[in-house]
Formats: C-alpha cells, sequence, structure tokens
C-alpha cells in the first residue's frame, strides 16, 4: 500500500500540470482575502501549465529566427487563450504592436476579441470589421476573412499590422486566404488550428517552413486530462447509402441523403430508441446533433419533440438573437437537443454540451474532430462526454479509417488490430463501443482502404510522417512497384 502511494505520490509530483501552491496567488485568483491589511486586485488570465509550455515552445522557435509558426492544438486547450497570451508577451518587445486576428464567422471573432480584452485588462481593445461593422483607428482588428476579401487591400501598406494571427488555419488554402496572406508582410505570423491535415490534399503548412511550432493533438490531451472522457457509441442505424450518388471531393449528395433521412419513419425511431438507450435520462441531456442539411436539421427537432424531448433546429437560417436564445436555453437545460448543420463545427463554445449526435456520414477528419470537440470541453457538472455515430453501409469511396485515425492517433494497420482487439488502448474514461454490424462494416472499409490514386497515395505517406517507406508499404499492404 505505501509503494502504491509512493508511485502515485512521484507520478504527481513529476506531472507538469501540478505547481508549487502559492497562496497570494490562490487568493488574487479567488477574490477572497486571508489577511485584513490586503488589497485585492483584478483577476487577469494566466495560462495554465500546458499552456506554459506552448508560449515558452512558441517563444524558443522565434529565438530560432522563426517568425512564422503554426499552433496545433486539439479543441478545448484554448488555442485563442494561448494566441492572447503569446500576443500580452509580445507587445512590448514590438514598436507599435498591431494586431489583425482572421476568422471566418463574427462568433469565433466576438469570443476572440473578448479573451483579448481579458488577457490584456483593456475593456476596450480592439475593433470589428465583420457584419457591418468597420473599424476606424486601424490599431488592433478582429476581422472577417469575408471582410478582407470584399474591401480593396491594395491601397493599405503590407507592413501596417506587426502581428497577424489567422484562427482556423487550415482554411488558409483557400483563394482569400492565399491573397491575405500574400499581400501582407506582418513582422510575426501566428496560424492556430486543431486539425492541419486538409483531405483536398492541399498544404498549409509552407507559410511555416513546412513546420509546426508547437502540437497538442486530441489523444494526448485526452491523456493529460484536459478534455472530457468520451464513450463512443457506433450505432447500425440499418440505412443503405451504396446506392447514394456520389462525388469525388464532394461525398454524398446532400439532397439524396436529406430524402432518404427524412423519409423514414423507421429510421427516426431508431435514433430516439438508441438515445433513449445510450443516455443516461434524455430530459436532462444537453446534446447537439449534425445533419446533412436544414431540413434534416428542422426534421430531426420536430421528431425529437413528438418523442417528448425538447428539441430546436438551429441553421444559417436562424437569425441572431433566436441562436442566442436557443444556446442559452441549452446551457440552462431548459431545452435538450439543438439541430444543425455544420454552424457549430468550430469557434461557438458550450461547455454544457454532454452529448454529441452524428447524424450525417462524414470521412473528413477535420469535420469528425470537430464535431467531436463541440463536447470536449469539461465543466464541472460533466462527467463524461456520449457521443452516438450512426453507421450504415457506405459508399464503397467512404473512408471510416481517416476519422478514427485523426481520432486515435494510430495508422491504418493499427487501427485494424484496435477494431479487432475492441480499442485496447485508450485515454482514462475513454470507451470506444461499435456494435456487431457496425464493427462488421467498419472493419472491412478500413481494410479495403488502400490508396490507389497518386494523390492518396500522397497523403497516406504525408500521415506518417518521417517514418521509413518500409512502413509505408507495411501499412498501406501496396508493392514498391505500386510506388
Amino acid at each position: 500500500m505505501v509503494h502504491t502511494f509512493e508511485r502515485t505520490f512521484e507520478t504527481y509530483w513529476q506531472d507538469p500540470h501540478f505547481e508549487e501552491f502559492d497562496l497570494e496567488r490562490f487568493f488574487r485568483a479567488t477574490g477572497d482575502t486571508y489577511r485584513d491589511d490586503s488589497i485585492l486586485t483584478p483577476f487577469t488570465i494566466e495560462p495554465y501549465p500546458f499552456q506554459r509550455q506552448m508560449l515558452d515552445s512558441l517563444q524558443l522557435e522565434r529565438d530560432r529566427g522563426h517568425r512564422n509558426n503554426l499552433i496545433v492544438a486539439a479543441t478545448g486547450t484554448g488555442k485563442t487563450v494561448v494566441a492572447a497570451l503569446d500576443y500580452r508577451r509580445l507587445r512590448p518587445t514590438v514598436e507599435r504592436a498591431h494586431l489583425l486576428f482572421v476568422a471566418h464567422r463574427s462568433e469565433i471573432l466576438e469570443q476572440s476579441q473578448a479573451v483579448f480584452r481579458h488577457a490584456l485588462n483593456d475593456g476596450s481593445f480592439g475593433e470589428l470589421w465583420v457584419a457591418g461593422k468597420r473599424p476606424t483607428q486601424w490599431e488592433h482588428v478582429f476581422a472577417s476573412i469575408q471582410s478582407l476579401s470584399a474591401a480593396d487591400l491594395s491601397g493599405l501598406d503590407p507592413e501596417r499590422f506587426d502581428i497577424v494571427i489567422v484562427d482556423e488555419f487550415h482554411h488558409a488554402a483557400a483563394a482569400t486566404y492565399e491573397a491575405l496572406l500574400s499581400g501582407i508582410r506582418p513582422r510575426y505570423l501566428l496560424g492556430l488550428t486543431a486539425t492541419p491535415e486538409r483531405t483536398d490534399g492541399l498544404d498549409i503548412l509552407g507559410w511555416f517552413g513546412d513546420r509546426t511550432a508547437v502540437e497538442l493533438r486530441l489523444w494526448d490531451a485526452l491523456e493529460q486530462g484536459l478534455l472530457s472522457p468520451f464513450h463512443y457509441f457506433g450505432v447500425h442505424d440499418q440505412q443503405d447509402l451504396s446506392h447514394i450518388g456520389w462525388r469525388r471531393g464532394i461525398g454524398y449528395d446532400i439532397n439524396e441523403l436529406t430524402n432518404l433521412y427524412t423519409g423514414s419513419q423507421s429510421w427516426i425511431a431508431h435514433v430516439i430508441g438508441a438515445v433513449q438507450d445510450k443516455v443516461t435520462d434524455p430530459k436532462r441531456m444537453r446534446a447537439l446533433g449534425f445533419c446533412v442539411s436544414i431540413q434534416h436539421a428542422e426534421f430531426m427537432a420536430e421528431q425529437f419533440q413528438k418523442a417528448g424531448i425538447s428539441a430546436h433546429a438551429i441553421t444559417s437560417a436562424t437569425s441572431q438573437q433566436i441562436r442566442e436564445e436557443k444556446l442559452t436555453a441549452l446551457r440552462r437545460g431548459e431545452t435538450q437537443a439543438l439541430f444543425t448543420v455544420d454552424l457549430f463545427n468550430e469557434g461557438v463554445d458550450v461547455p454544457a454540451i454532454d452529448v454529441v449526435l452524428m447524424l450525417r456520414p462524414t470521412d473528413s477528419a477535420t469535420i469528425f474532430l470537430q464535431q467531436l470537440g463541440r463536447g470536449l470541453r469539461r465543466t464541472e457538472y460533466k462527467d463524461v462526454l456520449t457521443v452516438l455515430d450512426f453507421v450504415g453501409h457506405q459508399h464503397q469511396q467512404f473512408r471510416f479509417d481517416l476519422k478514427y485515425r485523426a481520432l486515435l492517433g494510430r495508422s491504418r494497420r493499427e487501427l485494424e488490430l484496435d477494431i479487432e482487439g475492441g480499442f485496447p488502448f485508450l485515454p482514462p474514461g475513454c470507451q470506444i463501443n461499435l456494435d456487431p454490424v457496425s464493427k462488421e462494416i467498419v472493419l472491412n472499409n478500413v481494410k479495403n482502404a488502400i490508396p490507389n490514386s497518386w494523390t492518396r497515395k500522397v497523403q497516406e505517406m504525408r500521415s506518417l510522417g518521417d517514418r521509413p517507406l518500409k512502413d509505408f508499404l507495411d501499412e498501406t499492404g501496396l508493392e514498391l512497384e505500386d510506388v
């Protein structure tokens, strides 16, 4: 017993997330006092130990001469907080420290501006350039890529902004981002993303000398207990999608999928039945469901209401005011489920979400991790995130291995063994359960996911990093002549 205690103590003692107790810092953070003559100071954002390591890694890269840097960190680990604290560090060293923060949604920009204001203890920091709002001072601008693209930036001094931060940098391969990044010359460029890989094979690392400055993947964040553990259930939904139209690079035909899902009462009964079976108390859950289309989202909300579960659809057709009202109702537990399309894939934080319903087939690792990440933030009242992913017979071009490999950090061959063995190597508290039919579908799909085009071969090799060619051949089942 004593030896167990010693080993556990040493584990905690060596863990960088545990720090020496600082009494004064504790009372400043809690707003309490331990002596009569103390003076309370305003609470400011301070980095967690893992975030301090990220900041130090950034500084080290800059000391090595790298002014452009990319942070790859799992959703929920505070990329924006790190960016704000990094700016706070840089600000005294840069003469003007003019800032441009770029994102593609107004919600992301508003949340990011709030984080920077808190980190800098300046309630008036920054101007928004989005949704009709336009800067006047042009010193610290939080701008949407749409606003930047619509404006004539030819008259803007390329060196106007000393520090440029681009959120969700995996979008940077798009023409709008390319035009912006090619037209500016900041002293420091910082990219933020949870998923740098792109299914189209386009490369975003070129802006950073083909290197990543900081990397904290989902798997590592779960291992360190930075995110909520999850229980993932792959549920066979009895649908056959093999006959649904498929376009390379795009995926399934949205209209055909919508008609399939909204035209089947047996399918919706299967979904609601799975929720009632896997979720302890559906009347108390805070669920977010990702759908195929607006029509599909509205259909799901209507069907859940009929089943006695309070639900609403929030889509691009929903006004901003209604969105905020429905999100507030979900946070408070007044609504049990919200259904959306891609509206909440990125940038919207609702830590209270404890159930994620994946009601649309996707083999995009980026979309899969974004949707999963909506429920991974830790809260006081959430012990575990429940994920229901509805699995049907897929088109032959559909690849289950892409999203599972991104989630688990495993190669394709390792993933085969994981599926066969019931996923034995998971972070503490996490589970992946595939029902027998889903397991057979996924395993057969993974075994057949051998890259047969040059683009897929290149993507597969990149996913293995610096490992030898032999590993690539072993993982893919290809022969040397095929390469």
